[in-house]
């Protein structure tokens, strides 16, 4: 079934229908089912689902360059590890690099993206898949359609994206795009390692709206973005677990789960590698606590990366 394009909150499943069965400025076209009998995205069997990169959507920057943010739907139940190389890269090459090469269940939105300058706002910057299977998906990000274009201005209740730094008074990041930290961290095989970012919410609320009462605080969630082996969070002693009532929803305790109540902070977690290389780790710094912001509607988050050297 041929899906109408999505309006600019919801766009991606369009955009990789479109790059899978549709006409326009494509590659391919599709009649009818593939040789194993089934249509795009059609769920295969257990363990063998679809892994589809996606295109989110793109922003026009005050510098005048433009970010193109990438997301991807695994559909199987298991996470998936892609290496970056010929079964994981992105084109043009000097693009390449930041996209995860670690798949977790479900539709993960905005974990990086591609800056374009301004005289390259022509380029398509696609992003390519092979599992273990030979299944490849591919998706272009592209610029131009306003119907994929998303915004930096404020939701209806004034929530923006967090602002978030690697260093208290250095440069800070927003949204998709983020920030990399300058320094690469480096600790050995099974030692703990302290990785902190800085955040702070700078949306502008109605202070007699009821909703706002309380404030709204951050979230910050550390993933494993790229590297060979696995990433164990221990909890920092500076980010307890916030003390619940009687009555009250209990936090999640996963200890890659910070919260920081006054919508500002230092968000600490402690990691420990278990096997060595290169790793990338991803905090997505969220306020998804207010009314107007969630993942589905693009805003509000901000991802910082910082990348690991663990040693023998």
């Amino acid at each position: 079934m041929m899906r109408m394009p999505i309006t600019v909150r919801g766009v991606s499943l369009a955009l990789l229908w479109s790059v899978l069965v549709g006409p326009g400025a494509l590659e391919a076209q599709l009649t009818g089912p593939g040789p194993d009998g089934r249509w795009p995205l059609q769920p295969g069997a257990p363990g063998n689902r679809h892994l589809a990169p996606f295109m989110e959507g793109w922003y026009a920057n005050e510098d005048g360059t433009f970010s193109i943010s990438f997301g991807y739907l695994n559909a199987n139940n298991d996470t998936l590890e892609i290496p970056l190389g010929p079964d994981n890269f992105i084109e043009p090459a000097q693009f390449d690099g930041m996209q995860p090469t670690t798949f977790f269940p479900g539709h993960e939105r905005g974990i990086f993206a591609a800056t374009l300058p301004a005289e390259m706002r022509d380029t398509d910057v696609w992003w390519t898949l092979r599992k273990e299977n030979g299944e490849v998906t591919r998706v272009p990000g592209r610029i131009g359609a306003v119907a994929y274009q998303l915004d930096w201005y404020p939701r209806p209740h004034g929530t923006v994206p967090p602002r978030v730094s690697f260093d208290s008074d250095g440069e800070e990041g927003r949204g998709p795009p983020g920030i990399v930290a300058e320094r690469t961290q480096t600790v050995a095989v099974g030692s703990p390692l302290t990785v902190s970012i800085n955040a702070r919410d700078i949306s502008e609320r109605d202070p007699d709206d009821f909703r706002n009462s309380e404030g709204i605080p951050l979230r910050v969630v550390w993933f494993k973005l790229q590297g060979p082996g696995r990433v164990e969070y221990t909890r920092h002693e500076s980010n307890p677990l916030p003390e619940v009532e009687d009555g009250e929803e209990e936090e999640d305790d996963e200890p890659e789960v910070i919260q920081l109540p006054e919508g500002r902070g230092v968000a600490r977690v402690i990691a420990t590698f278990s096997e060595q290389g290169e790793y990338l780790l991803l905090a997505r710094v969220d306020n998804w606590s207010a009314t107007d912001s969630s993942s589905g509607s693009q805003c509000c988050w901000t991802n910082g990366y910082v990348r690991v050297n663990v040693t023998p």
